[in-house]
């Protein structure tokens, strides 16, 4: 079996910038993604069901160029003003022209 190479961009954010995250990393040129609602404990404390919901997972395999454009956007547009983290993930492919 011959893989490819393509990097895994997980993003963790609160629920009320989900459709809008979603078109924004569409727009960066991820050709997919899935999404869940999860919670869990951070550095700021633990995060759990409120008010709108659970924190969603957004998770996406993508060329490097998507990758650095999705962390771009993120920086510019999210971590300054939303509860979100983000990271990148090497990851190994077969059917590259999925991702």
């Amino acid at each position: 079996m011959q893989t490819v190479s393509r990097q895994l961009v997980t993003i963790i954010a609160e629920p009320v910038v989900e459709h809008r995250l979603v078109d924004d990393v569409k727009q960066c040129g991820a050709k997919g993604y899935s999404l869940g609602h999860v919670t869990g404990e951070g550095v700021t404390g633990s995060r759990s069901l409120d008010l709108t919901g659970p924190s969603i997972r957004l998770e996406t395999v993508v060329t490097d160029r998507v990758a650095e454009a999705i962390m771009d956007m993120l920086t510019a547009h999210y971590f300054d003003t939303y509860a979100t983290v983000a990271w990148i993930t090497p990851a190994h492919v077969v059917r590259p022209s999925r991702f």
